[in-house]
């Protein structure tokens, strides 16, 4: 009987134990989730002010006659701007991966890129229309779930990027995000979208994987000086 009792006290302390542990693991996995998206919150506010200083600098510069050193200056801008939401945006992804809790709060941040994202791009348009820059922006759309070959093209794209610099801005577009942001509906009837990887350069749309050199040949076609082309 006295063994039966000890034996007793200790799976009592053994389940206490389990579910301090499992208590511990949960109560981290907030704080952690809440670190991340705050982390997630500041790049998005930074990134708003550096939006809203581009498009300030845009309005500028359509007041102005003389705009050539402007404009490289607001080129170079709009650049590192895409750049760093581009970093931040693969942060959110990989944050994203990892959570099973505020699935909700990351809904909301996804959108908050898409738009940004979108709005970046936008003005990418305008201003290669003002200021006459030698840019290719590409809208790329993609599907984390439906999609197995997007990260190849994402991989490619990356690529063209790192080649081209600033000449190149490429704008990721998540169509999971569809059901709740009707932006994505809206650039998919403009640009009669139906299958993924698909991408929009220069306004023209092109449907499917495309290899490294289809994609290559493309990029150099919508340059105004073809000799900047890297073979």
């Amino acid at each position: 009987m006295v063994k039966r009792k000890i034996s007793k006290e200790k799976y009592v302390l053994a389940a206490v134990i389990t579910l301090t542990i499992f208590a511990f693991g949960v109560i981290l996995g907030f704080v952690l989730d809440d670190w991340r998206i705050d982390s997630i919150e500041r790049a998005n506010k930074e990134q708003e002010v550096n939006y809203m200083s581009l498009q300030f600098q845009y309005l500028y510069l359509s007041a102005l006659t003389e705009t050539n050193a402007s404009c490289l200056v607001l080129h170079t801008a709009l650049d590192d701007s895409v750049r760093q939401l581009s970093r931040s945006l693969d942060e959110y992804q990989a944050y994203r991966k990892d959570t099973t809790i505020n699935v909700g709060d990351y809904l909301i941040i996804g959108r908050r890129y898409l738009i940004d994202n979108l709005r970046y791009w936008f003005l990418a348009q305008k201003s290669k229309d003002k200021c006459a820059i030698d840019l290719v922006n590409i809208l790329y759309f993609y599907s984390a779930k439906h999609c197995p070959e997007c990260p190849d093209q994402g991989t490619i794209l990356t690529y063209f990027k790192k080649l081209y610099g600033e000449k190149v801005l490429v704008f990721p577009i998540d169509v999971d995000l569809e059901s709740s942001e009707s932006l994505i509906t809206i650039l998919k009837v403009r640009y009669n979208i139906t299958t993924y990887p698909s991408l929009v350069v220069s306004d023209e749309k092109y449907e499917g994987m495309l290899s490294k050199d289809e994609l290559g040949e493309i990029i150099c076609d919508s340059f105004i000086d073809k000799s900047q082309c890297v073979p």
